[in-house]
């Protein structure tokens, strides 16, 4: 009998990857399209016929400010959606996380598309500014992230039986795939221990 396989155990493809590539394609094509219009819905000027019976367009007042707050408005649902549902399916271990990341990567370009959109017109430095900004925020989120992960793929890899260093399952005192200690005397009472794990299983210390 064949033994089955869960679904979120096996990784994913490149068909999904190719897949996840293509949504955010027909999103872009939709947020972008939504981003363009936004010009025609909150217009700069009135119609030249109803202004200065038709000499000079009429300047709207507030006009720049509605269509920066509702692109910025779309921009931020779409990138607080994104990474919620990157959130939510990657602690869920779903197939679909690949879409996810689409949804998420289509709130990121779009916001790059803001900033680059509206630097560039107030600001001849924009550009710097924004790649300042971006950079800094960047490398902030990734230290972030590895810090998070430093602490959940340990004890992630422990739970499967694997090692929390590289992932390969132990079957000893070292890994087979690294050559590490997995098991190591606690810190509080003495006893084996698995390293990586959260508690220990003789003295209950964390």
């Amino acid at each position: 009998m064949k033994t089955p396989i869960a679904a979120d155990e096996v990784e994913s493809t490149r068909t999904e990857r190719f897949l996840a590539v293509a949504l955010t394609a027909f999103l872009l094509v939709g947020t972008v399209w939504f981003y363009v219009k936004v010009e025609d819905w909150w217009p700069r000027y009135l119609d030249w016929d109803q202004c200065n019976n038709g000499e000079t367009p009429c300047e709207i007042p507030g006009h720049e400010a509605i269509q920066i707050g509702v692109r910025l408005g779309f921009i931020a649902i779409l990138c607080l959606v994104g990474f919620w549902a990157l959130y939510r399916l990657r602690r869920g271990g779903s197939r679909f996380l690949p879409l996810g990341f689409a949804l998420a990567a289509t709130g990121v370009i779009m916001a790059l598309v803001f900033a680059l959109h509206y630097t560039f017109e107030y600001a001849d430095f924009g550009p710097l500014i924004l790649s300042l900004i971006g950079a800094a925020a960047t490398v902030g989120v990734f230290v972030a992230v590895q810090r998070l992960l430093a602490k959940r793929i340990p004890a992630m890899r422990v739970r499967k039986g694997d090692c929390p260093y590289c992932g390969y399952p132990v079957r000893g005192k070292h890994c087979e795939g690294c050559g590490r200690e997995t098991i190591a005397p606690c810190t509080t009472c003495g006893a084996d221990r698995r390293v990586g794990s959260l508690y220990c299983v003789a003295c209950g210390a964390e």
